[in-house]
């Protein structure tokens, strides 16, 4: 798919609950819960029943099955950074991390400290300042409990905690991740309905304003949730700013048209990110294909409740591949460009050093 082939998003840890010996039934709203309790499986008692484990050797078999060169480790619930920076340390040629307040998160989850976003702060930039960890994400940093209360939280006090953060991302100069909307299909209580900024990707102009230094890497493209309302809005705020990213691997091939055809966005501002080890599938319509471009969708990701929970490995890329292969066939697309796209971007975005030089576009 490209001469150096980076996947922006990437869940390298999976979780292993016991549900024989749980009274709780095992669907995803009760596991994304029982995640934050999680214990690194290195480090747990064998008689732990719920751990988090490095699934190295499953994602190291896909990237070589599929020529991925390098991964993006994102965090997810109760992905522990400890074991990010263990995977970057044994393969620094083959992974690199963003940073989460892990620590900040699993205490105040557990009752053992009230969040705080100082703390989380101060934990990012320690955690920043070790090598392989690259960015702030996936999505920014809040205040876990709040699904528990379903309180939602106004913008100006939601605006405070992400300047704290954007000054944390400016001091190291990494990217943050905005993630506009939520998975459907998971939880009871999301926490895209009670963050102003996981409801609408325009609050991303408000800091991006301030902050104009510090790039943003939207999440998913915006195909979570509202799919319809989010990619329009991801893809307004990326044409109006140079420094805006748009993951697309979880676009289907007409989808991808429509940052392609902006004129204001194009190859330079889209990187491929397909949430590789996540908990959701790709599911098709193939009923509903002839009305254009912003049909109901023929393929897309998500969790779907009555199947139960996801206990194999989902193909993301043959599936993400496949889907880019065919927008790229069918618009004659250069090389030049996918190469850009499939990991051009990230190598000057995340100041990545590829095999060579002269692999990507540019021009004297």
């Amino acid at each position: 798919m490209g001469r150096f082939v980076i996947d922006t998003h990437v869940h390298g840890q999976r979780v292993a609950v016991n549900f024989e010996n749980r009274e709780e039934k095992p669907d995803y709203a009760t596991l994304s819960k029982l995640m934050w309790q999680a214990e690194d499986a290195d480090q747990a008692d064998d008689d732990a029943e719920i751990v988090t484990y490095r699934n190295t050797d499953r994602l190291l078999y896909d990237m070589d099955l599929y020529g991925v060169d390098m991964v993006c480790l994102q965090p997810g619930f109760g992905f522990s950074d400890r074991l990010h920076g263990k995977m970057v340390e044994e393969h620094p040629d083959k992974f690199v991390a963003f940073a989460h307040p892990y620590e900040t998160n699993r205490k105040a989850v557990a009752g053992e400290e009230e969040w705080d976003i100082d703390r989380a702060c101060e934990e990012m930039d320690e955690r920043l300042s070790q090598d392989g960890f690259v960015g702030i994400g996936e999505m920014l940093p809040f205040d876990p409990t709040i699904t528990e209360r379903a309180e939602r939280i106004p913008w100006e006090e939601r605006h405070d905690q992400l300047r704290k953060i954007y000054d944390v991302a400016a001091k190291h100069d990494v990217p943050v991740r905005w993630h506009p909307g939520s998975v459907n299909g998971g939880y009871e209580r999301d926490p895209g309905t009670l963050l102003p900024d996981r409801r609408d990707i325009k609050y991303a102009i408000d800091l991006h304003l301030e902050y104009p230094e510090v790039p943003i890497i939207i999440d998913h493209g915006g195909v979570q949730g509202n799919w319809r309302k989010n990619v329009e809005e991801s893809c307004n705020v990326a044409a109006t700013y140079d420094n805006v990213y748009i993951e697309i691997g979880n676009y289907w091939s007409d989808l991808i048209k429509r940052p392609m055809n902006d004129p204001n966005i194009g190859p330079e501002q889209l990187i491929w990110g397909t949430d590789w080890g996540a908990s959701w599938i790709a599911t098709n319509n193939p009923a509903n294909r002839s009305t254009g471009e912003y049909d109901y969708p023929p393929q897309r990701w998500t969790q779907i409740k009555s199947r139960g929970l996801q206990a194999h490995q989902a193909d993301a890329w043959g599936t993400s591949m496949r889907q880019i292969d065919k927008y790229a066939r069918e618009v004659d697309l250069p090389a030049d460009d996918l190469n850009l796209i499939m990991g051009g971007n990230v190598c000057r975005l995340l100041d990545i050093d590829p095999p060579h030089k002269r692999l990507f576009p540019e021009y004297i």
